[in-house]
């Protein structure tokens, strides 16, 4: 978590992984980001919530006032396909209490292939790194079990739920701290294949 009332200082607009560029979404990112909400394998674990423009929008505000948000995600090898996937940290509240908030989302069609943990990793390094935060947590929809072990590889523990969806399930709730990040392996994790 980081203090409730200290500015994120802007962060690098631009990002890569070995294989991933990362960057602020754009309005051109829409048609990836509608083709991801309608998906029929992401809809299984999408509690619903605000359009795609409206929540498109919303990362793009999150850039504005805190120079953070989810990541537009796209391949350093294929640019031409655009956004695969959305990602990153943001700042949120659970239970009432500010957080540090990750979460990952990619086109069905690029599962199984290692980029959440990539992407994750990468955010990770982020908030410990760079933004000194104390602990990062994310939220996730129960039956989400590849999500879960994304989650997992990375180093976030499961910690209880949460009930923020009124007539959903309750959330899963995984943290890491500062400490847990700094015990980790230095090297990236193995992408697991879907299903596995």
């Amino acid at each position: 978590m980081l203090a409730p009332f200290i500015s994120i200082p802007a962060v690098e607009r631009l990002t890569a992984t070995r294989r991933l560029s990362l960057r602020p979404p754009a309005a051109a990112d829409a048609r990836s980001f509608r083709d991801l909400l309608t998906d029929p394998a992401n809809r299984r674990f999408d509690a619903g919530g605000p359009a795609a423009s409206e929540r498109l929008e919303h990362w793009r505000a999150l850039w504005t006032r805190d120079g953070l948000g989810p990541w537009a995600v796209a391949l350093k090898d294929q640019p031409s396909l655009g956004a695969i996937g959305f990602g990153g940290l943001s700042r949120g509240r659970i239970c009432g209490a500010p957080a540090l908030l990750l979460e990952f989302h990619f086109l069905s069609d690029h599962w199984g292939r290692g980029y959440a943990a990539e992407m994750a990793t990468a955010a990770l390094a982020l908030a410990f790194d760079s933004l000194h935060a104390t602990s990062v947590h994310a939220l996730l929809a129960p039956g989400n079990t590849a999500a879960r072990k994304t989650l997992e590889r990375v180093g976030l523990r499961l910690t209880g739920s949460v009930a923020d969806c009124p007539g959903e399930a309750a959330s899963l709730l995984y943290e890491i701290n500062a400490g847990q990040y700094a015990a980790l392996p230095q090297q990236p994790p193995e992408a697991t294949p879907f299903g596995a």
